[in-house]
């Protein structure tokens, strides 16, 4: 008797002798095995409806290859086989990109697609719509490198259907650091497909993106036209009306995008942004709870919630409800710069600069913390220590106006002989001056205070009475007493800190309606 080791040595080698020795006839008989698999696989996939049935193709092309089959067999079973793995992916996708589906079933479908595709072209690089395909998954995974390869390919062997090509165009343009880069696909996808309304769209929210606030609405108004129905072309375009302060159009933008989509959670969150800029707070706080309902994890909505809180002066619930958020994402710097902003707001600013010192340690650059720890330092009357965070600040945004403005109003008017410096308020004043184009009144009234620190008190008076004209109710009467104090030939000293955050024009000017930093600094208590 055989022991097993020697027996499966004699099986292999009879195989082997066998097919050495058979005729010709016998080995191409061999290679037609497959033949069977392969019409049942072709059949299937004339006649395939559902994944269940591209799955049972794509399992009797792979048995039919291993059963045997010869060249021109095998080649058309690899094709039918990439094609239907194409297929089944574009299946995938399809739910993946264009139905709501939880993180982890979204996992698991990039991972099913990816498989897939990865598979199909390496059998067949040569398919648009696998490159393409492919792409959007690397898009979606944040693999930039290997999407634009996709996607480059996926433009190449578009070059006879317009409609796919200005489709990979749109999503490689997405990929694209350089935003010329980026317009040229756009305008190339446009070009293609000039009544295409999601190319338009696309196109208008990469104008949105540059601040062509103008030729985004165009854009915008264009898809609406060509689609009416499409509930995210009316968001988009109630974000750009937004920016462009048109404020009741952009109101109905967003009416109707709700109206379309009453689920939405992003229009209702944007909606509710805007009534807080209108001033119509109890409309915009209705509108955010609406959408936490619909989605409870949405962070944006809970800050924005927090923070409307906080522009109706209801600070001890909006700081609850931020601290309570703080316990299950400790780290998140949006968390601390808006819990941060409010203890401000709320007259705390030694738990404002507590806060923003977690921030800071984590993203020692940080310009929202250095510049709300700053103003935190000035309303505890440590100007030394605010003056350091300003300069930290104008390192990484030079143009920031609120930075400039108070680092200049505290060189103009700080009591320490030493801390003070006429000549460099005059110039941070203007550079704030150029930015926000002369039209705000605080902005103006520093560069008076510049004027008057070095005793040019006529230049003092005059942009301290256009800062009187341009002043709202609020600011008047400490714009005014400024301007009696230049007129009598003395400069503006500020006295002991606030022990309340000032009341100005910008006090609701951040972008989630929070009580705004922008003029902390220029709380003015006296000459």
């Amino acid at each position: 008797m055989l022991r097993p080791g020697n027996w499966q040595w004699f099986f292999c080698a009879m195989v082997l002798l066998a097919a050495v020795s058979a005729p010709a006839s016998a080995v191409r008989a061999a290679d037609d095995d497959g033949q069977p698999l392969l019409d049942k696989a072709t059949e299937a996939k004339l006649s395939a409806e559902t994944l269940a049935d591209l799955n049972q193709v794509i399992r009797l092309c792979r048995e039919a290859i291993d059963a045997g089959l010869d060249d021109d067999n095998k080649k058309f079973a690899r094709e039918l086989l990439a094609s239907t793995l194409s297929q089944r992916a574009e299946v995938v996708c399809l739910e993946l990109f264009e139905r709501p589906v939880t993180p982890n079933r979204a996992r698991r479908l990039v991972q099913m697609a990816l498989e897939d595709l990865e598979e199909t072209v390496q059998i067949n690089s040569e398919q648009p719509e696998s490159q393409f395909l492919l792409g959007r998954l690397y898009a979606h995974l944040g693999e930039t490198e290997k999407g634009l390869a996709a996607l480059n390919e996926a433009v190449r062997l578009s070059e006879s259907d317009p409609a796919a090509k200005s489709k990979a165009l749109m999503i490689r343009a997405n990929l694209k650091k350089d935003p010329a880069a980026q317009q040229a696909d756009y305008d190339e996808a446009v070009k293609l497909s000039p009544r295409d309304p999601n190319v338009l769209r696309f196109r208008g929210m990469h104008y949105l993106t540059q601040s062509n606030i103008e030729l985004a609405i165009a854009d915008l108004n264009a898809a609406i036209e060509l689609d009416p129905l499409d509930p995210d072309t009316y968001e988009a375009r109630g974000m750009a009306q937004a920016l462009a302060e048109k404020l009741d159009d952009a109101l109905e933008s967003f009416n109707k995008a709700i109206e379309l989509e009453p689920t939405s959670t992003t229009a209702l969150v944007h909606r509710a942004r805007l009534r807080a800029m209108k001033g119509d707070f109890p409309a915009a706080l209705a509108d955010v709870e609406q959408a936490m309902k619909l989605r409870p994890g949405s962070l944006q909505a809970v800050l924005l919630h927090a923070s409307l809180l906080g522009a109706m002066g209801k600070f001890d619930q909006a700081l609850a409800e931020l601290n309570v958020l703080r316990q299950v994402i400790p780290d998140s710097p949006e968390v601390l710069l808006q819990l941060g902003t409010l203890y401000q707001a709320a007259k705390q600013p030694q738990q404002a600069i507590e806060t923003f010192n977690h921030v800071i340690a984590q993203d020692p650059k940080n310009a929202a913390a250095l510049r709300g720890r700053a103003d935190a330092y000035l309303n505890q009357g440590k100007q030394v220590e605010a003056i350091a965070d300003y300069e930290e600040v104008l390192k990484v945004d030079p143009k920031n106006s609120g930075v400039l403005n108070n680092l200049a109003w505290v060189l103009a008017t700080s009591p320490d002989d030493k801390l003070r410096d006429g000549k460099r308020a005059i110039e941070l004043a203007k550079q704030a001056c150029e930015v926000t184009e002369y039209k705000q009144a605080h902005i103006l009234s520093t560069l008076a205070a510049g004027y008057a620190e070095t005793g040019d008190f006529d230049t003092a008076i005059t942009w301290s009475k256009k800062a009187v004209e341009l002043g709202s109710d609020q600011t008047k009467v400490q714009l005014e007493k400024e301007l009696e104090s230049y007129q009598a030939g003395k400069p503006w000293r500020e006295a002991a800190p606030p022990d309340e955050p000032p009341l100005d024009e910008t006090a609701q000017g951040n972008n989630d309606a929070a009580p705004s930093n922008e003029d902390t600094a220029r709380a003015k208590r006296g000459s």
